[in-house]
């Protein structure tokens, strides 16, 4: 499948790791392009016995530049192998946009590779 170029790409920051026994909830921050400085929640529930394939849902704030905000919807899904778990999210923002967004989150150090792509 060819997505052509990203419209955004960030390296963010993952500021918490919450485990329970049925979810983990992973927090990000960092400035994503156009989006300026983006908040970002996945919540992620395995969808096998091994804890490596993830159903994920979550939400988005971004600061613009001229101080207004969006918020975002998300889901899709995501694979864990060792540390790194790269998800899969189609996103709806508050303006309009609808985004595919391939994150590639490496737990142990804390970041999180993102690229967006515009639908």
């Amino acid at each position: 499948m060819n997505l052509g170029d990203p419209i955004a790409e960030s390296t963010m920051t993952i500021t918490s790791v919450i485990v329970d026994e049925d979810v983990t909830t992973l927090t990000y921050e960092g400035d994503v392009g156009k989006y300026g400085r983006v908040f970002a929640t996945h919540h992620l529930r395995p969808s096998d016995a091994s804890r490596q394939s993830y159903e994920m849902d979550g939400t988005a704030r971004a600061l613009l530049e001229d101080g207004s905000m969006l918020t975002a919807s998300a889901q899709g899904i995501g694979r864990r192998s060792g540390g790194v778990i790269k998800l899969f999210s189609l996103d709806n923002a508050s303006n309009g946009d609808q985004n595919f967004v391939v994150l590639e989150v490496d737990v142990m150090k804390k970041s999180a590779s993102v690229k967006v792509y515009s639908v």
